[in-house]
């Protein structure tokens, strides 16, 4: 067989070119498939490592806050098992709520060495800071207020720069509050806090009331936080605690896990 004659019959007969022209091309898309989908899981499996490992501290830190409460709280008195259903408790009401658990604990702290009731300090911290948050006033008005706020009940009352805070933070809770105890506005109540003819205890109590049940016309101030709160940037908080408390739980998972081994 000469060239001519290799030529003519591989133009006429390219039948197996084809087929393997065909299975190298399905070859490679599959390889091609098969590394984009590598890539893709190695760039996942980064980004949830990366997660993790910026997250890991918070959650050690909230572990701690776990465990360490109950410990705090028996130098007031407080029963092992009263602080740790108390802690268990503000974790719970604290899902979908931009606060951290450490932040609830001290207040939670600070109250208890007023009352000696830590059940009801976390009513009251609950209560506070929902209304605060209700208030939507910046990040730095809001944990002034708070501080404001637990300096007063300390002391038994408000001076006026105590209330002024208090007041920048949630003037439209804080007028609920005072309907709800009779006043025809905030200003009034807090003349009669800062005298003393209203005392903190039943202020504080007022806001645990409403913080429940609300007031005529006017969702409860839990409601009205979750509301007030309901924004991308905080959904992106709240996404940011739901993953500290997740490895919070595999990290005490572990910790009970390996506790028998010391």
């Amino acid at each position: 067989m000469n060239s001519a004659e290799v030529l003519i019959k591989f133009k006429g007969d390219a039948t197996d070119l084809d087929k393997t022209e065909k299975t190298v091309e399905t070859s490679l898309g599959k390889l091609t498939k098969s590394f984009t989908v590598a890539s893709l899981a190695s760039k996942a499996i980064s980004k949830g490592v990366q997660i993790f490992t910026s997250n890991l501290d918070s959650a050690i830190k909230r572990v701690d806050t776990m465990n360490n409460f109950p410990k705090v709280m028996s130098n007031l008195g407080i029963s092992t098992e009263e602080s740790t259903k108390a802690i268990e408790y503000l974790s719970e009401k604290l899902k979908g709520i931009p606060t951290t658990l450490d932040a609830a604990a001290l207040s939670v702290q600070r109250f208890t060495s007023k009352n000696g009731d830590v059940k009801k300090s976390a009513d009251l911290f609950l209560a506070v800071n929902n209304a605060i948050l209700a208030g939507g006033a910046a990040p730095e008005i809001q944990a002034s207020a708070l501080e404001q706020l637990s300096q007063a009940y300390a002391k038994g009352k408000p001076d006026m720069m105590e209330w002024r805070s208090i007041l920048q933070a949630m003037p439209a809770q804080l007028k609920q509050v005072a309907t709800a105890m009779g006043y025809v506005d905030a200003d009034a109540l807090g003349a009669d806090l800062r005298s003393g003819k209203v005392s903190m205890e039943s202020f504080m109590d007022t806001m645990v009331k409403l913080n429940d049940t609300g007031i005529d016309g006017f969702e409860n101030f839990e409601t009205q936080a979750r509301n007030s709160t309901g924004g991308i940037k905080t959904s992106i908080t709240n996404m940011k605690t739901a993953f500290v408390r997740g490895i919070g739980n595999m990290i005490s998972s572990i910790n009970t896990a390996l506790a028998p081994m010391g």
